[in-house]
């Protein structure tokens, strides 16, 4: 009878482990999926921001703005 114990307490064992590591997989494909959504959501935000900052040169680099910054300073 021992052996037929040692032989349920083994798989006893490896069917913990087995639960276990599916469980930490599970954890890690989840986090790995939040990451990603957070990187979406951080690539979005940086298209953005480089729009923002081609629309500034733009209107910087205009000669019109030039003009106007020129009668500002005249006016002050």
């Amino acid at each position: 009878m021992p052996a037929f114990e040692f032989a349920l307490a083994l798989i006893a064992l490896v069917f913990i482990f087995k639960l276990l590591n599916t469980m930490l997989l599970r954890k890690g494909a989840m986090r790995d999926r939040r990451d990603e959504q957070a990187d979406a959501e951080l690539l979005e935000r940086l298209n953005q921001v480089e729009e923002r900052v081609r629309v500034l040169e733009r209107i910087v680099t205009d000669d019109r703005f030039d003009l106007k910054q020129q009668f500002k300073d005249l006016g002050s």
